[in-house]
């Protein structure tokens, strides 16, 4: 599923790419295209809300450990299962809300007339995405202590 939102990403960053590009050449040739940074900010808009989910796979969403880092493995997956599981709450309920509000949106982008409406199914699929990849990480192991370790040789 990751490797699927790399490379929508991509997809989407080449895209904005070629269409600012074309944006630009046309505008030099004196007939300018309408709609381009409504189009490019609508490709911006579908990379952010996926990266949460591919960042989260990556473990890489900030976290401060100032207080955490001073416990035990133990009471680190603790408090890491816990910031799991309130990403996955609030995943739900903005995919909820946003479902609902979905399917009565009825208003459009100024120039392209793109709906609104597909817009919030985006934001609908990417936090249900990041939920799950959440949900994924919630680990029931112990993790072993520093004694356990055995350091490689």
């Amino acid at each position: 599923m990751m490797n699927t939102l790399k490379i929508i990403g991509m997809i989407c960053v080449a895209l904005v790419m070629v269409i600012i590009s074309a944006g630009v050449i046309s505008r030099l040739l004196g007939s300018p295209l309408l709609g381009v940074i409504e189009l490019a900010e609508i490709i911006h808009f579908v990379v952010i809300i996926f990266s949460f989910g591919y960042t989260q796979s990556k473990k890489e969403h900030i976290a401060i450990g100032l207080l955490v880092d001073r416990y035990s493995p133990k009471v680190q997956l603790i408090f890491d299962n816990i910031a799991h599981v309130l990403t996955v709450f609030v995943c739900i309920v903005i995919t909820y809300i946003f479902f609902l509000h979905s399917m009565e949106e009825t208003k459009t982008t100024l120039l392209l007339d793109f709906p609104f409406m597909v817009l919030k199914i985006i934001v609908t699929i990417g936090f249900f995405v990041w939920g799950l990849v959440a949900l994924s990480q919630i680990s029931f192991k112990t993790p072993l202590s520093e004694k356990e370790v055995t350091p490689d040789v």
